[in-house]
């Protein structure tokens, strides 16, 4: 399992100012990004009990997802030139990342919109799964987009992260079903690695495009509601999202 094209090595970059007021009917927008364990779907459960105006894990629907094939044919064609075959999976995870971006831009009623598995997690995923058959021009263009559409629609990303032996022993003994939870530890690091060096580089994509806010939580050694009081606690200081420097750690 290797990610798609080259990965730079992520770089911290100085970023200064803070986050454009947003106008009043629209949400802050921000995605919880993670490896698998560092508990993104938890935490976001307990930000939207701690405060009701959290829409967290929003739901696409199906006339959203299907509404989002039509505008995209041309790009779905011109994945497939030179072929190497169906690019079944792929299609949908590209659908996916604009339908959620759709959903995205229209969100109102609340005042922050929160993803756990959003667009840096499925752009990610595209690196991981994609492989050489998405090594085309379609493809590059598409990304180029996706990442420009995005990088102006998201506010703040919150990278939680934890040690890979932390995560490796959270994947084996967790009660929902994960590929690799019975793998062999080289393999599940393996797996882990992969998904690390993805983020690294939408990460770092989407903040070269945009100098958006990117905290970093580690959630080794307190528990997820513990996790959420302190950054919804952060959320509402007074400094809100200022930009910080990032580096994967």
């Amino acid at each position: 399992m290797t990610a798609l094209g080259p990965i730079a090595a992520p770089t911290a970059r100085p970023m200064r100012g803070s986050a454009q007021p947003r106008p009043s009917n629209q949400p802050l927008v921000m995605e919880l990004a993670g490896l698998a364990g560092t508990g993104k779907s938890t935490i976001a459960r307990a930000l939207a009990r701690l405060d009701s105006g959290i829409r967290a894990r929003p739901h696409v629907s199906l006339p959203r997802y299907l509404a989002s094939v039509p505008p995209l044919i041309p790009t779905l064609l011109g994945l497939h030139w030179p072929f190497r075959g169906i690019l079944d999976k792929e299609m949908k995870r590209i659908v996916r990342v604009r339908a959620l971006h759709q959903l995205a831009r229209r969100a109102t009623g609340c005042r922050t919109l929160l993803f756990d598995e959003g667009p840096v997690y499925m752009l990610a995923r595209i690196l991981v799964y994609g492989g050489e058959r998405l090594q085309t021009r379609g493809f590059a263009r598409w990304w180029r987009r996706a990442i420009t559409s995005w990088a102006a629609t998201l506010d703040l990303i919150v990278w939680l992260d934890a040690p890979n032996h932390v995560l490796a022993e959270r994947l084996r003994t967790r009660s929902q079903w994960h590929p690799v939870q019975d793998a062999s530890p080289e393999a599940i690091v393996r797996f882990l690695d992969s998904y690390r060096a993805a983020y690294a580089r939408v990460v770092s994509e989407l903040t070269a495009a945009r100098p958006l806010a990117v905290w970093t939580v580690v959630t080794d050694h307190r528990s997820p509601a513990l996790d959420a009081s302190e950054l919804l606690a952060r959320l509402r200081g007074p400094q809100g999202i200022a930009l910080r420097p990032w580096t994967l750690p």
